[in-house]
């Protein structure tokens, strides 16, 4: 289940963004009082417990900096939680989430067995990268497309970006600023074994944070 976002226009406070999920809401606004007003306006109709500024939410750790007040978004506890669920919590960090020579296809080789729990390891990775994560969204793309039939060597891939997550845990997105939406493309020659065409990147920007 997704959070549902809902975007509510003030004609003194402004624009004021409410995120719902189950029974935890949290306020953003461009005002304070923006936001008090949708705080007082549900305390109204529903009981409520007020605990000001977001810490955390829905597993994800809110934090500002001290100087810039610039808010950052994590997830250490989750990635620590799946670093033990598959227990890489003890090995050796990688440096990078999958490396340049890594070109994984299928074979129909070293086929893994049926009750694996690669499907759930790369599931949970591809949470990740659409949440607090967007730094693995290329190996992560490439290993969605083996879940129906994974193999050693998919897994293998797999873990290697659990072991990347070992030494970049507390790794989060940044944004402030007013910088404009920026975007950045790039191709390489047509590498990929199965389908035969290029493999695309792409990063967009909006205010110095990553948003896809």
């Amino acid at each position: 289940m997704d959070p549902c976002l809902y975007e509510w226009h003030h004609p003194v406070h402004g624009c004021v963004f409410i995120l719902v999920f189950v029974n935890d809401v949290t306020v953003a606004g461009e005002s304070f009082a923006g936001a008090a007003a949708i705080k007082s306006g549900v305390s109204a109709k529903f009981e409520m417990r007020d605990i000001r500024e977001v810490k955390e939410f829905i597993g994800r750790r809110v934090m500002r900096g001290k100087r810039a007040k610039n808010p950052t978004l994590s997830n250490p506890g989750h990635i620590m939680a799946l670093l033990q669920a598959f227990g890489m919590d003890t090995y050796t960090p990688n440096k990078t989430d999958m490396a340049s020579a890594v070109n994984l296809s299928t074979t129909g080789k070293n086929p893994l067995p049926d009750g694996n729990r690669s499907a759930a390891m790369v599931g949970s990775l591809l949470y990740l990268s659409a949440t607090t994560r967007p730094d693995i969204s290329y190996p992560v793309g490439v290993l969605s497309r083996f879940m129906s039939c994974p193999e050693q060597d998919h897994t293998r891939a797999a873990k290697g970006v659990l072991r990347y997550f070992r030494g970049t845990t507390r790794l989060d997105v940044m944004c402030g600023g007013n910088e404009a939406l920026r975007r950045i493309v790039d191709a390489n020659e047509p590498a990929d074994t199965d389908v035969r065409r290029p493999k695309i990147g792409f990063i967009f920007t909006l205010n110095g944070g990553p948003i896809s």
